[in-house]
């Protein structure tokens, strides 16, 4: 029994020893104490079960001290020991929570029978409270499983992800939850995971958070690594952005064979923070919640299947409405972007007049297989009819939908039906693309910009000079054309320099001084990039490069997401940039002293200015800005900018991305 303490308090010593004496028979752990507030000095340092106290004392009587330990030390069972037999203050007693009355002298047996009954009492509450405790663990344990079910059994990825948040919350008392999710197409690598908002419930605001998520950062990259929810302040993970959120919150990987496949963030527990409980509860929902995730993945490509052309292997009209309909939701509820593409063919009544119904066959199942090497896994391909195709682009800016525009056209030149057939008969493939929310709110808005894109790539200089087999500066020297062409009459200038004059003005030759170029190029650069979070690419080409910096490193040092190339000779006092959105490119090219170029696309603004020197003077006198007069052409056809661009990145074996 020595686990069982008790501390005496009287303030008569003869009655301390005396309870002493009849506590030693049962080796009870005993202490005394002469008044009420040594015995609360006691209770501080050390830890009783059972206080037995006398009613009238000197200072703080029984009552007072029971008062106060019943208030600070609920736990303790207090026996009320006094020389008054009096109904009443046994009565008051009682109601403070005293367990019993005894009135001295008191006999040992008495005492000691008190004692059993109490400690009789306290076990049978104790193991009342385990039952209770374990029935409640199986309660909340069968409810875990149920919700756990619930969620293994849905297939629909929508309607999966806000299941996993409502349960995960409700789980767990959170006031609200975030939930980020791997692209379908993500491989894999190591450290550089991107994880990007999928869905978010109750009491959250979604511009504290990111919408995307690099799993490599910490806490992120623990939680994985060690597959357990973690606990960490959202303000210290996610920076300013997530300020207001300065307690602890639960962080929970997501996890598949191995691999990050998503990652929930629980706010704002009810009434206490979160515990080791919510941790266990949490870690197990989102084993189940991996494999739903998963298993609804694998539903969806097996359901894609069965709504695909045969011919084409591309999806059905229907199937694509519907996926595009839950795309432009997403993007409205989660502040994304998508791309919509249209591939049309050009001309393709031509190949029913003069071939055979085969060769028409032929030819759009060839365009659908190259479209099919360039998408991704999450990407939607869908025929509208055997000549025109469109194509959706989830999580995809007007960059990366131009970029993808750029691949297409090289998996077209790379197959030899489609190429044989571009090159011996008056047949093109031309594509358009629209972003939302840039260039529209619905399908229709979207649909317009795409088919209005199409037609002025189709009147784009770039086509009409048939400028695709040529290199990057015979382009250059096409364009801005020769002298003559300058100086003369206009009707004596060559036809290519007159076609590249648009009468409403969107490309033009003209005489200019290259401090005008600088000034061009800098309001240009500030154009493209007048929000910092806009994705864009300036190139500065030509001239020596020195200590001082162009327009176009100045304003892309200011931007968030551009990027930024600067070309020509190494001058006095050059080096290379440490910003890691500039690349300075130093070249021993006869080219770099002849020319002057800038191209900028961005995903609202292109502009090209291709300009060769009048006179060629040894470079190294001209290493000051706005020396000479350039021969210039300068243009905004988006599709001539883009495959200037790409040419020059071939040409000097640049990055290829925008």
């Amino acid at each position: 029994m020595t686990d069982v303490r008790i501390l005496l308090v009287d303030d008569e010593t003869f009655y301390l020893q005396l309870f002493s004496d009849f506590l030693a028979t049962r080796r009870y752990y005993v202490k005394t104490a002469s008044s009420g507030a040594d015995a609360l000095a006691l209770l501080l340092k050390e830890r009783f079960d059972i206080l037995i106290t006398d009613l009238l004392m000197e200072g703080m009587d029984g009552l007072t001290l029971t008062e106060k330990v019943r208030d600070s030390y609920p736990w303790v069972d207090v026996v009320m020991v006094t020389q008054r037999d009096d109904v009443r203050l046994a009565v008051r007693s009682m109601k403070m929570g005293v367990f019993e009355y005894l009135v001295k002298p008191v006999d040992r047996d008495e005492l000691l029978l008190t004692l059993d009954r109490l400690l009789e009492r306290r076990r049978l509450l104790d193991r009342q409270n385990k039952l209770i405790d374990e029935s409640m663990e199986y309660l909340q344990a069968q409810t875990v499983y149920r919700r756990c079910l619930d969620i293994l059994s849905t297939l629909d990825f929508e309607n999966l992800c806000e299941m996993i948040l409502q349960n995960t919350i409700q789980a767990t008392g959170a006031q609200g939850g975030l939930l980020w999710l791997t692209s379908p197409e993500d491989r894999p690598e190591a450290g550089a995971e991107k994880l990007n908002l999928a869905g978010y419930r109750g009491l959250v605001t979604v511009d504290d958070f990111p919408t995307a998520i690099i799993v490599s950062k910490q806490p992120f990259r623990s939680a994985f690594d060690t597959k357990s929810p973690v606990f960490a302040k959202p303000s210290v993970v996610m920076g300013r952005q997530a300020a207001r959120h300065t307690q602890d919150a639960l962080f929970i990987p997501l996890t598949a064979e191995e691999d990050p496949i998503g990652l929930l963030l629980l706010l704002d527990k009810l009434r206490e923070d979160f515990s080791e409980r919510d941790q266990y509860i949490t870690r197990t929902m989102a084993q189940f919640s991996a494999i739903a995730l998963k298993n609804s993945r694998r539903f969806q490509a097996l359901e894609r299947v069965g709504l695909r052309d045969q011919t084409s292997a591309a999806y059905n009209l229907t199937y694509f409405i519907d996926y595009a309909g839950k795309e432009i939701y997403k993007a409205r509820r989660y502040g994304r972007s998508f791309s919509l593409v249209t591939v049309m063919i050009d001309r393709f009544e031509f190949l029913r007049e003069h071939f055979k119904a085969e060769v028409c066959i032929q030819m759009s199942r060839k365009l659908a297989e190259s479209i099919s090497k360039v998408v991704r896994d999450s990407d939607i391909l869908a025929k509208v009819s055997d000549y025109e195709y469109y194509v959706l682009l989830p999580e995809t800016d007007a960059l990366g939908a131009r970029m993808f525009i750029r691949r297409s056209h090289e998996a077209f030149s790379t197959d030899d039906f489609i190429g044989k057939m571009s090159r011996d008969y008056p047949v093109s493939v031309t594509l358009g693309a629209a972003t939302f929310p840039l260039e529209g709110q619905d399908f229709d808005e979207l649909l317009g910009v795409c088919r209005e894109q199409s037609e002025r790539t189709r009147s784009s200089l770039f086509r009409r000079l048939k400028l695709r087999e040529q290199g990057f500066w015979e382009m250059v020297q096409l364009l801005v054309g020769r002298p003559e062409d300058y100086n003369g009459p206009p009707e004596s200038a060559s036809q290519t320099f007159r076609l590249g004059e648009d009468a409403d003005g969107g490309s033009a030759h003209g005489i200019f001084l290259e401090a005008v170029l600088e000034e061009i190029g800098e309001e240009v650069s500030r154009q493209a990039v007048d929000l910092p979070s806009r994705r864009a690419i300036l190139i500065d080409v030509g001239g020596v490069l020195g200590a001082d910096q162009r327009p176009v490193e100045t304003v892309v040092a200011r931007a968030e997401r551009a990027k930024a190339f600067v070309i020509g000779r190494k001058g006095p006092g050059s080096t290379e940039s440490d910003h890691p959105a500039l690349t300075r490119v130093f070249l021993d090219d006869e080219m770099m002293d002849r020319h002057r170029l800038l191209l900028v696309l961005s995903e609202h603004l292109a502009y090209a200015f291709l300009g060769t020197l009048k006179t060629q003077e040894p470079q190294t006198s001209r290493v000051g800005k706005g020396r000479g007069e350039l021969y210039g052409f300068n243009s905004h056809d988006h599709y001539l900018v883009e495959n200037l661009i790409a040419k020059l990145q071939e040409h000097y074996n640049l990055q290829r991305q925008y």
